[in-house]
């Protein structure tokens, strides 16, 4: 009885939303975007409309989500000596930690699997802004995650001189005197990509535009609208893959 109590209290009383429903061969949602713009808040809002229709979705992020993802994210963020190749094979390094430990064991049970982060972080950032090698970037994606390429792939996009405000200790982000080379005014410690120069994020967002122009799997939502209009866009298009996968529409009625 107690455990029947308590599956309706996850999901409710409606025999549609008793069992938390997978899908066939998994699906990965990747949330991307510079600094600020909303990933992590959007990602979870994700996370939780999902578990509350009652299907079988986690929550991770790049790097992170394991142990070696961790210490890697810690040591990255208080480091400002290594090459872009360095830190391209660092992320890889944390990437394939968590494929092995998280993202692939969960894909082939059927989850839903949000992730905070993905191979196109490493190409916007140590490629397009940091100038790593876009081929050899490819090929170490390609590498560490065995060539998974996310079935649906959101990016939040923002003028970083609006997003990095989002996270500034400063109202007045960059000098508009001399906007290439101002940097943001922050004293944490471990900002460092937030503390680079505005062209830096500006390349970032160049990168993930030229990366979403031909690919059918990236949804482009602009970030300035108010947070639920976002998340109801985000919600309408994961739904409709999941129809596609035979989840019954009536799951997503409330």
């Amino acid at each position: 009885m107690a455990g029947k109590q308590q599956e309706e209290m996850d999901f409710g009383a409606d025999t549609e939303r008793m069992k938390k429903r997978t899908v066939e061969g998994g699906l990965l949602i990747t949330f991307e975007g510079g600094e600020g713009v909303g990933k992590s808040t959007q990602s979870g809002r994700l996370f939780q409309k999902l578990q509350g229709f009652g299907i079988d979705t986690i929550h991770a992020q790049e790097p992170g989500s394991s142990d070696l993802g961790n210490n890697i994210r810690r040591w990255i963020k208080r480091s400002n000596s290594s090459s872009p190749l360095a830190e391209t094979l660092l992320f890889e390094a944390a990437r394939a930690q968590l494929m092995f430990e998280t993202v692939r064991p969960a894909l082939d049970r059927g989850k839903v699997v949000v992730l905070d982060r993905f191979t196109d972080s490493t190409l916007a950032y140590q490629g397009y802004a940091r100038g790593g090698d876009l081929k050899t970037i490819k090929q170490l994606n390609d590498i560490a995650t065995a060539g998974l390429v996310p079935h649906l792939t959101v990016l939040l996009d923002l003028d970083p001189k609006v997003s990095l405000a989002r996270v500034s200790n400063e109202p007045d982000l960059f000098s508009t005197a001399n906007v290439s080379g101002a940097i943001r005014v922050d004293d944490e410690g471990q900002r460092r990509f937030e503390q680079q120069p505005l062209k830096f994020h500006q390349n970032i967002r160049k990168g993930y535009l030229e990366m979403s122009k031909t690919d059918p799997r990236w949804c482009v939502i602009k970030a300035d609208q108010a947070g639920h209009r976002i998340a109801d866009a985000i919600l309408k298009r994961v739904r409709r893959l999941l129809i596609e996968r035979d989840v019954p529409e009536t799951l997503f009625k409330s």
